[in-house]
């Protein structure tokens, strides 16, 4: 059976890839060799976190992620527009449309409009106004949505119209409330967090941590892993983008601590 092809380069294959002269982030080589090994590239710290990122498993959740935010997104965005699309044409009088039909969907677009209002108020209201304009143009759209919902409406006697006419005005209400809040509230920037904030005890317990787990590896894939290194190194060496003596230190480097050696 053919092995499937790595999805992660290994690290002789990345070491290729480094410019001639380059200065090499040795702790992202050493994670590139424990590309295999999470519970050991979670233990690396910020160098492996591109490795443990480019995994397959993980850009399958991310893609998952993406395109579901990406609906809910147009869900939001589209709402009044597909609202306001249903009521246009007889409102305008392009097309006929069923009143009974069209305005309790436009209504229910002005339901999906008013929840994302009413959160984009409450991050508001915590310091995060909305700056993305979503508020300024659902208030434009419900103002059109309350006209044709009228126009539709009174004309074709639809029930209980001039409800869903109350509720385009709440939301307009609500959009415009955000577009203020936005000009008047300050944004509250979160502090900068420290580049290691970590205790040196904290440091310690992780670097035990990370020895702890590349012993329990087995000895011959601590082997095949040091031969991948070596490899890379080599080639590092043999392109004069670290000299020999560089080349013998990472040499002699622990497993997993290739960063901290050179």
């Amino acid at each position: 059976m053919r092995r499937a092809p790595r999805q992660v380069p290994t690290a002789a294959e990345w070491a290729r890839t480094l410019p001639r002269g380059a200065r090499v982030p040795w702790s992202e080589l050493e994670a590139h060799v424990l590309r295999e090994h999470p519970a050991v590239l979670r233990l690396m710290g910020p160098a492996a976190s591109g490795v443990r990122t480019s995994r397959p498993g993980f850009r399958a959740v991310l893609g998952v992620g993406i395109v579901l935010g990406g609906l809910v997104l147009l869900a939001i965005v589209w709402a009044p527009i597909w609202g306001l699309a249903t009521l246009s044409g007889d409102a305008f009088g392009v097309r006929d449309v069923d009143g009974a039909v069209a305005v309790p969907v436009a209504g229910v677009s002005l339901l999906v409009a008013a929840v994302v209002q009413l959160g984009l108020l409450v991050r508001a209201l915590r310091g995060r106004p909305d700056a993305a304009g979503i508020g300024g143009g659902t208030a434009v759209l419900a103002v059109l949505i309350g006209i044709g919902t009228a126009l539709v409406g009174a004309r074709q006697d639809v029930p209980a119209w001039t409800a869903w006419v109350g509720l385009a005005a709440a939301v307009a209400a609500l959009g415009l409330a955000n577009v203020v809040l936005a000009r008047v509230l300050p944004h509250r920037t979160a502090p900068p967090r420290p580049r290691d904030a970590a205790s040196p005890g904290d440091r310690l317990d992780r670097d035990r941590a990370l020895d702890e787990a590349i012993a329990a590896l087995p000895e011959a894939e601590r082997t095949r892993l040091l031969d991948d290194r070596r490899r890379a190194i080599e080639w590092l060496r043999l392109q004069g983008t670290v000299s020999p003596d560089e080349a013998a230190r990472a040499m002699r480097a622990p497993l997993g601590r290739l960063g901290a050696s050179t």
